[in-house]
């Protein structure tokens, strides 16, 4: 392994709540893209193809937009993890979400209406992570998942930014 890569963390400006937007715009966008560029070969292939083998083109990228939708939900938790790390605890080394959600709730933050559900998600992220899915059955994350997902984390994270500035942190 290049020495870079053991030491690449060089903090600039941090992770803030603008990190998931721009995540998921990525993601997004890339998708997009993807997707036009089937369009593009299915009309290329045109008359010359029977309709089995346009299925499958459309199928295998459909496969392959799945997999960046996984992505996208293992990087927002990501930045979420980041975050309560850079804002809470920056010289610990906590491994897992619920070490760090303990930590949090430790320091008097109040986050029960939403730890169940963020254990929730954080092991699908785990799933995704140390058991992926096999090749050709990606499973079923989809954009609607994720923006549900986006929209939930980043409430919770406004949530504990508003605690810490009434705990004084």
């Amino acid at each position: 392994m290049r020495k870079e890569l053991k030491d690449f963390y060089q903090k600039v400006y941090g992770l803030s709540i603008k990190d998931y937007d721009y995540t998921y715009r990525i993601i997004k966008n890339i998708i997009e893209d993807r997707l036009a560029m089937t369009m593009q070969k299915i009309i290329k292939l045109g008359k010359k193809a029977d309709q089995d083998h346009i299925s499958d083109v459309a199928y295998y990228d459909f496969l392959e937009c799945e997999y960046l939708w996984h992505f996208c939900l293992i990087r927002l938790q990501g930045i979420f993890e980041g975050i309560l790390k850079q804002e809470f605890f920056p010289n610990k080394e906590l491994i897992g979400l619920k070490s760090k959600v303990k930590e949090i709730e430790r320091k008097g933050f109040i986050i029960d209406k939403y730890k169940i559900e963020l254990i929730e998600w954080g092991k699908v992220r785990n799933k995704l992570v140390h058991e992926p899915p096999e090749q050709y059955r990606p499973g079923t994350i989809i954009e609607s998942d994720v923006k549900k997902y986006l929209k939930f984390i980043k409430t919770l994270t406004k949530i504990i930014f508003n605690q810490k500035t009434k705990l004084g942190l």
